[in-house]
């Protein structure tokens, strides 16, 4: 599973983490029966408090995307509809223009800074 948290981002870690597994789960990156990383593990290679990720694990429980299953961890249990996936990418552009905006950034500017964070993410195995 590959998430990153922005310390010096205005949104929350909490929420940051929250946000990429449940898109990982809506994608189907992460199906349905799959393991989440011990929450110690992710706590330690996020360099954050096992408390937070214990908190994001909970939310996601309560959203019936994960449940603890004993011995076995934390289980995917279910994919949300493709449709919550589209609004977060509606809602994930629109933040992207605006900000583009009040930069002062040309659309092309913001489409070429918009593809290399997608090489960022997803680089070119055939590279």
């Amino acid at each position: 599973m590959i998430v990153q948290v922005d310390p010096a981002s205005p949104v929350p870690v909490f929420e940051q983490l929250r946000a990429q597994i449940e898109r990982l789960i809506v994608s189907g990156r992460l199906p349905v029966g799959s393991t989440l990383p011990p929450i110690r593990h992710l706590a330690a290679d996020l360099g954050l408090a096992r408390g937070t990720v214990n908190r994001v694990y909970e939310a996601l429980a309560r959203d019936g995307l994960v449940e603890t299953a004993g011995r076995r961890g934390t289980v995917v249990r279910r994919r949300v509809p493709r449709s919550a996936a589209a609004s977060d990418l509606d809602a994930a552009a629109d933040t992207l223009a605006l900000v583009a905006e009040q930069l002062g950034v040309t659309p092309e500017d913001a489409h070429r800074a918009l593809d290399a964070a997608l090489r960022r993410v997803r680089p070119d195995p055939s590279a």
